[in-house]
């Protein structure tokens, strides 16, 4: 699977840069691949255990949103696509944040 790109000048969005690395670093960890914006989740190999355990890991980017695991872990097990876990995830960060880009 081809490389998730970490860097920062996707938007520029605060949280943006910390949840993809994060989000990505966690699949990785469990799944053993780095995803790709495509990558599913469950064609990875990913069963509910590890989607608790990625949203665990990643969430620990953003200590100040409430429930963001409990959001990435549903979005891991509904979704299961990298891009739509990490959009969620960056919606909560920005509803929780007040919308501050």
């Amino acid at each position: 699977m081809a490389d998730v790109d970490t860097s920062a000048t996707r938007d520029g969005r605060q949280g943006q840069d910390d949840l993809t690395a994060a989000l990505a670093q966690a699949w990785h960890g469990v799944l053993g691949s780095l995803p790709a914006e495509d990558s599913d989740f469950y064609e990875a190999g990913g069963t509910s255990i590890d989607a608790a355990r990625i949203a665990s890991q990643a969430a620990e980017c953003a200590p100040d949103v409430e429930d963001l695991d409990v959001t990435l872990m549903t979005a891991l097990l509904d979704e299961a696509r990298f891009a739509d876990v990490r959009r969620l995830g960056l919606e909560t960060i920005d509803r929780t944040r007040g919308g501050v880009s």
